[in-house]
């Protein structure tokens, strides 16, 4: 009898010991599941904070450079005014010039532009004199004689001088009568100019 009774509640036991297993793990898992959830909520709103935090800063650094290149922007079309009106003001300024220029040479009798021997010479060309072609002339620019004046106001053997600077290919030539000749070039003396430049060969009596 006794025995009976035992194994009657032991079947019985063991009937109830799955529903006793499940009803303790179902509300660990719950408590496991709910916690879970709760940190990763956190987590979610602790990066989403972040990203806010982030695009706010961005958005603050874009709508100061939109400030600044509208600046920029302003500054250049403002730089591109100064620059058309510096050009109006040199255009200006050249046209002034070439007037005064005008003025002077027909105050001075000094012309921009001579014709001589049947050739056109621009003033203080230093080639209307006979003996002196495009080299020297370049080799005289570099000098510093420029003018017909300056020509006329230089010794002799200093243009000698430049000449043996410029190489031995110039040595031929004889500047002796350049003063004189650049000195009625200066003085509008077209006609004695011509005389002289008859009697010439190569620069030379």
């Amino acid at each position: 009898m006794f025995f009976s009774y035992i194994l009657l509640h032991n079947s019985t036991f063991q009937q109830d010991l799955p529903v006793g297993l499940m009803l303790c793990i179902i509300p660990f898992l719950l408590g496991w599941l709910f916690s879970y959830i709760y940190h990763k909520v956190s987590a979610l709103k602790t990066e989403n904070e972040a990203l806010t935090t982030r695009v706010t800063s961005l958005t603050a650094e874009t709508t100061d450079l939109r400030l600044k290149l509208s600046q920029a922007e302003a500054e250049i079309e403002a730089l591109k005014g100064q620059h058309r009106k510096a050009k109006d003001d040199l255009m200006m300024c050249e046209s002034e010039r070439n007037a005064l220029r005008e003025q002077v040479g027909s105050k001075t009798g000094k012309a921009n532009s001579v014709t001589f021997a049947g050739k056109k010479f621009k003033a203080d060309d230093l080639q209307i004199v006979e003996g002196i072609g495009p080299k020297i002339a370049e080799l005289l620019h570099k000098a510093g004689i420029k003018t017909w004046l300056q020509l006329s106001e230089a010794a002799p053997d200093k243009i000698k001088e430049i000449l043996e600077g410029g190489g031995s290919q110039f040595n031929i030539h004889d500047p002796s009568t350049w003063p004189a000749q650049a000195a009625l070039a200066d003085q509008g003396n077209w006609d004695a100019l011509k005389k002289l430049q008859d009697e010439l060969t190569g620069g030379k009596v």
